[in-house]
């Protein structure tokens, strides 16, 4: 959670870099929503995925889980204004989650860089979103 108040926090400087944050969790709508509320200060969307078919979609469901629950492996993401993938970083462990600083880093920096146009497509988006108007 640590990390989602650190993005919070550098939300405007996203925004300067024209970019959108958005969070995924497998968590309910209920638990989502509180997270939203508390932890990313309502800077940010947090999309609920109680099936994890997004995340199944991005090869991320992790593959031991929580007994019988699904579980996401912990993941940034750059996606572009097309939907294509552009940086991923998959972390192990929370310490490895990068700040918000190496995030901002790598948009800077893809402006100035030509990736490779067989990126990945952004699959389509669960049906619930947080907004500021929820």
């Amino acid at each position: 959670m640590r990390q989602l108040r650190e993005f919070a926090q550098h939300a405007g400087e996203f925004e300067k870099a024209k970019a959108r944050l958005i969070a995924i969790s497998v968590d309910d709508q209920e638990h989502a929503h509180l997270v939203w509320d508390k932890q990313a200060a309502h800077q940010f969307v947090i999309l609920s995925d109680p099936r994890a078919q997004v995340i199944r979609q991005y090869g991320l469901l992790h593959p031991h889980g929580k007994g019988d629950i699904d579980i996401a492996l912990r993941t940034t993401f750059v996606i572009d204004e097309d939907g294509r993938e552009r940086w991923r970083k998959v972390s192990a462990t929370i310490p490895e989650i990068p700040k918000a600083a190496e995030v901002l880093q790598q948009l800077r920096g893809m402006s100035s860089r030509l990736l490779s146009s067989s990126a990945k497509k952004l699959p389509n988006e669960p049906d619930q979103k947080y907004t500021d108007h929820d």
